[in-house]
């Protein structure tokens, strides 16, 4: 009994039982959170409000609920046993590390593509708009200075990405957060939203389908299939592999529970652990670390996708005005913004909403590069075991080289609508891996961590339907994606 591995003792962290204590846990979380919160919820969650009304909020809110099950059962993983689950995901049946190949390559191979003719460059039009100048009835220059300004973000974030301290991050994220949820909330309470409606549109699914206004003034969702457009809300809401494969990584540096035995997690089985009711215990209460950190950062994904569906149903769907093309992020000015308004007024709500994105966008940006650093580095170590003791700092520079040298190649190339152009990462690394990853997690949970610790019955019913869920509705838009290619 005694050469069994022990749970060490609780952080001080953990010791307080107040809800400030609590916050003191909320860091990584706060990292993934503003990661995600870009076009997720800014854009798409506004888009759904506004195509669909409140009816749509049904998707949003399951999808969330779905990748929180899927991030908690990685993140509970990790501080159960020390190890990643990709590395867990070597032993699953078939060809030695196939399913870890699998989810590199879709995990690494789109980061370029969010981080360059994605997210930048809605950015870049956005702060376009923002200078008033080029006018947007000149598309060509508009959507030249659109790509200068995406790279100039792109080289910004790439040298506070290579001098940043991982606590400066944690700290900037999470108060920026903190002010733009309260800017949304209080918007969106102005908004004067129907109450029954925004009730029913959370628990009462429907099958989406276009108002007849929407074919009509937006002629380029004639060849989107309605099914689609709500398989990309379902794959932006909260983020996807690309991130949660870095947060986890992340949490390496909270040593939580097993990761704090750094030398015990390379050697892990489950019949090392003690299983003495005083360390199961001890095990139980490392958990509330991840789930604390995972349920606020859920939370303030959830409640941005919900100030923003409620403002694109409630302000921007009567006026049958949609986010697209250069538009993505100007129309919804009228969130804050109004003519009855007093002048002084509009120009303050005005400076609110322009920061606020400006800042929400840009920190999405920012911290991308250090979350995909760390999915880089899992990826590669788990494929890879011989790469293990490569330095982080290389893992950061390969990223940023592949991020940010490959997104501005694409940005420059490429020049299609942003979301057209991340609609299949969106459904592959952002849905079906997720998807895909659930069940990954069933398999090594029973297979690598002690019984008295496995996941409870509904919790495992949980990242069972998220699997499902997020496994088959992407896999029903890619081949409809497909058919409408040819």
């Amino acid at each position: 009994m005694s050469n069994l591995i022990k749970y060490p003792p609780l952080s001080d962290e953990l010791q307080p039982k107040s809800f400030s204590g609590f916050l003191k846990i909320f860091g990584a979380g706060a990292i993934m959170a503003s990661v995600t919160l870009g076009s997720g919820e800014t854009i798409f969650a506004s888009r759904g409000g506004a195509i669909f009304g409140y009816t749509i909020l049904w998707c949003f809110v399951l999808g969330t609920i779905m990748k929180g099950f899927q991030v908690y059962s990685g993140a509970r993983f990790i501080t159960l046993t020390g190890m990643h689950p990709l590395e867990s995901w070597r032993e699953l049946p078939g060809p030695k590390g196939w399913f870890v190949w699998f989810i590199a390559i879709m995990t690494i191979l789109w980061m370029p593509l969010w981080l360059g003719a994605g997210l930048p460059k809605m950015l870049g039009d956005f702060t376009n708009w923002v200078v008033g100048y080029p006018d947007m009835a000149n598309a060509d220059q508009f959507n030249f200075f659109g790509k200068v300004w995406a790279t100039i973000f792109v080289v910004v974030s790439i040298i506070f990405t290579w001098f940043q301290s991982y606590k400066f991050l944690e700290k900037f994220q999470t108060i920026l957060i903190s002010l733009l949820l309260l800017c949304m909330t209080i918007a969106a309470v102005a908004s004067s939203p129907e109450l029954m409606k925004i009730i029913t549109g959370s628990f009462i699914p429907s099958v989406p389908v276009y108002q007849d206004w929407v074919l009509e003034k937006y002629p380029l969702f004639q060849n989107r299939h309605a099914w689609i457009e709500m398989a990309v809300y379902l794959g932006m809401i909260g983020g996807g592999s690309q991130d949660y494969l870095g947060y986890i990584g992340l949490l390496r540096n909270k040593k939580w529970g097993m990761m704090e035995h750094e030398v015990a997690s390379k050697n892990f089985s489950p019949e090392a652990i003690c299983t003495s009711e005083e360390n199961i215990t001890l095990a139980r209460r490392w958990l509330r670390a991840p789930l604390i950190d995972i349920t606020i950062s859920f939370f303030c994904v959830l409640a941005f996708t919900y100030m923003f569906i409620i403002l694109g149903a409630a302000v921007l769907h009567p006026n049958m005005q949609i986010p697209t093309g250069f538009e993505l992020l100007t129309v919804q000015l009228g969130y804050l913004v109004n003519s009855d308004q007093p002048a002084i007024l509009q120009t303050f709500l005005s400076f609110i909403y322009k920061t606020g994105i400006f800042f929400t966008f840009f920190g999405t940006i920012f911290g991308a590069y250090e979350l995909y650093s760390w999915s880089t580095r899992e990826c590669v170590i788990a494929a890879m075991p011989r790469f293990k003791d490569v330095p982080m700092k290389k893992f950061r520079l390969a990223t940023i080289l592949w991020c940010g040298g490959g997104g501005l190649i694409l940005l420059w190339t490429l020049d299609k609508n942003p979301v057209v152009l991340i609609t299949p990462g969106a459904l592959v690394g952002s849905a079906l891996t997720c998807g895909l990853w659930c069940f990954a997690m069933l398999y090594s949970d029973k297979i690598h961590i002690p019984k008295a610790l496995q996941m409870g019955m509904p919790l495992k019913v949980g990242v069972f339907i998220s699997g499902l869920v997020l496994t088959v509705v992407p896999i029903i838009g890619l081949v409809i994606y497909v058919q409408n290619l040819f």
